[in-house]
């Protein structure tokens, strides 16, 4: 028969686990399709559906079976693997929804079987997976997601206002973006050499950081966020031209 003390304890325990199942069990069927930072709320209520890590690997499986010619079977592998998402849900990606309420009947017409087996699944750690979304944000200001000239025009115009506002010195500046097309959704690494002492190397990519959040969002990979848009900022490996 278990102890007084360890039936408290799981009593204890057990509750953030029913708060976060009651949760679980209310949120609307398009975030829990597209959980956990697939999807942007509108200023004007709409919903925007973002592309997720799950979204871009099933892509890669659905490819991989056209380059075949459809000779193996995917989807059982899709499953097996955790990688599963429906063709018309990932056709969903990009599309704007007038109300959450809308965006919910959609993917319930073209997947609610598949809605209701993602439901489930969170419901098994329900708090793990409501601490997954709250580390993560979606959407920017920019409706747009920035290419890499376009990044590193605003990265240069954000450089010269960090100067301007003396947030660091005048010194030459060599600025590049770099694509990360690897894992899941792709991003970009904005990479600043300059010759300055550590502590305003990190002062700059700071301020380079927070200058770049309307135009960023972050994506879940394994458990944590990590921003579609990074800052580094480094000493140059050798010496060339630059921009101040």
């Amino acid at each position: 028969m278990r102890s007084v003390g360890s039936a408290l304890r799981w009593t204890w325990s057990q509750g953030p686990n029913r708060d976060a199942s009651r949760v679980i069990a209310a949120l609307p069927a398009y975030q829990v399709a597209f959980w956990p930072d697939g999807w942007e709320q509108l200023e004007d209520g709409g919903v925007l559906v973002r592309d997720t890590d799950a979204m871009a690997e099933a892509r890669r499986w659905y490819r991989l079976a056209e380059r075949n010619r459809g000779l193996v079977p995917m989807d059982p592998a899709m499953r097996l693997h955790g990688a599963f998402v429906p063709r018309p849900s990932l056709a969903m990606s990009r599309q704007r929804f007038a109300s959450g309420l809308v965006a919910s009947v959609a993917v319930q017409l073209v997947a609610g079987d598949w809605v209701a087996s993602r439901r489930a699944v969170l419901m098994r750690a329900p708090a793990r997976a409501l601490r997954e979304r709250e580390q993560t944000w979606s959407g920017s200001r920019s409706r747009e997601p920035l290419d890499r000239e376009g990044l590193a025009v605003v990265l240069s115009e954000l450089l010269a206002q960090c100067v301007s506002e003396r947030l660091i010195p005048r010194a030459g500046y060599r600025l590049r973006v770099q694509g990360d097309d690897g894992y899941g959704v792709g991003g970009f690494r904005c990479i600043v050499e300059v010759w300055l002492d550590p502590y305003a190397r990190a002062r700059l990519a700071d301020a380079l950081s927070v200058g770049l959040v309307p135009w960023n969002r972050a994506v879940t990979r394994d458990g944590r966020p990590h921003p579609l848009i990074g800052v580094e900022v480094r000493r140059p490996a050798a010496s060339g031209p630059s921009t101040s």
